[in-house]
């Protein structure tokens, strides 16, 4: 759908205070953001929230969507390397596809080992299950963060003018991208929470590692 006021939900997962409460969509008010294909919107309520409640986990709603965040952007960036790879493989130019030019190779190289990172970081934040690992969470969604904007760069160079039509599924994925990077706290925000914990840690370097890598243990 275009415009998140074309969409609709059944329920909405709110934080008030120390709890969080599914409540009816219909209880809130939902502006959209104006932004053309985006699915966000802001929600607004008066008074209490009414619906069931249950305690906060630690990090609150703010984490619980990093985490979340996190993965929908090792999701799109997956997509967007096999797009971007079968682009460059069937687009021709000067008599050989684009994709065996030293250049661009290296830019999908590149673009490579950031999605593999990115998804790295987001199933570490699932193999942690809920309640979320607040430092997973800030590992998992400033990486993913980081490498968001990049990935999606590359996609656009490499397929040029036709990865902004609006007919070709490429510049929905890029918009998610830039979307998700920045909510539920952009990558400087997790990277102070990461950095004030390692600096609060009197463990050493690998140990604390170990807490955010469970197969590491």
């Amino acid at each position: 759908h275009a415009h998140a006021a074309r969409l609709s939900w059944q329920a909405i997962l709110a934080g008030a205070a120390q709890r969080l409460v599914l409540t009816a969509a219909g209880a809130l008010t939902v502006e959209p953001t104006g932004v053309a294909h985006d699915l966000g919107a802001v929600f607004a309520w008066n008074g209490a929230l009414v619906g069931r409640s249950m305690e906060a986990p630690e990090g609150g709603l703010l984490a619980l969507g990093a985490a979340l965040r996190a993965c929908l952007i090792a999701g799109a960036s997956e997509r967007l390397l096999d797009m971007t790879i079968a682009y460059a493989n069937e687009r021709v130019q000067f008599g050989k596809p684009i994709g065996r030019q030293q250049a661009l190779q290296q830019n999908l190289a590149v673009m490579a080992e950031q999605v593999v990172a990115t998804r790295l970081v987001a199933q570490t934040v699932c193999a942690f299950g809920l309640p979320v690992n607040p430092l997973a969470v800030a590992m998992a969604k400033q990486v993913a963060g980081s490498f968001a904007a990049p990935v999606a760069n590359t996609a656009h160079a490499i397929h040029g003018a036709i990865g902004i039509s609006e007919e070709y599924d490429l510049q929905l994925l890029s918009r998610r991208l830039h979307s998700w990077r920045l909510a539920d706290g952009a990558e400087g925000l997790w990277a102070q929470k990461l950095g004030a914990a390692r600096l609060n840690d009197p463990r050493s370097s690998i140990d604390f590692l170990r807490d955010l890598a469970p197969g590491l243990r």
